[in-house]
């Protein structure tokens, strides 16, 4: 039976074929497993009784999930963390610019008051 037949099984309930008795390449009956990992929750699956991992021990499925748990809220602290840096870049570059604006308007009045001054200067020459 292909791998796409034993998925369709898997996550078909009112399918008739969930109550057929599957072999493995061994011979051995199927089970019917269920993961409750965050990748796939309640997702079901056929196992091979004779499959299991020699390289794996107990202790060490406890650790690498609890890791991979710890990494995957780190990850999302990080998002967390750049999105409010690059609103903090953002507002920063808007006060960057404001104080830019702020200084040309500064200078163009300084200018102003000059012309003013020097046109005011020059009336007041001739006249007398």
């Amino acid at each position: 039976m292909s791998n796409a037949m034993l998925n369709h099984i898997c996550n078909d309930e009112n399918d008739p074929m969930l109550r057929v008795k599957l072999r493995c390449k061994h011979g051995d009956l199927l089970s019917m497993q269920t993961s409750w990992s965050e990748h796939n929750p309640a997702r079901r699956f056929w196992s091979c009784p004779r499959y299991h991992r020699e390289d794996v021990d107990i202790r060490s499925k406890y650790v690498i999930s609890r890791l991979a748990k710890r990494i995957k809220e780190l990850e999302e602290a990080l998002a967390r963390y750049e999105s409010h840096v690059e609103s903090n870049q953002v507002v920063m570059k808007e006060k960057k610019k404001r104080k830019y604006c702020n200084l040309k308007l500064i200078v163009l009045i300084v200018i102003v008051c000059f012309l003013f001054l020097s046109v005011t200067k020059n009336v007041k020459d001739e006249s007398c």
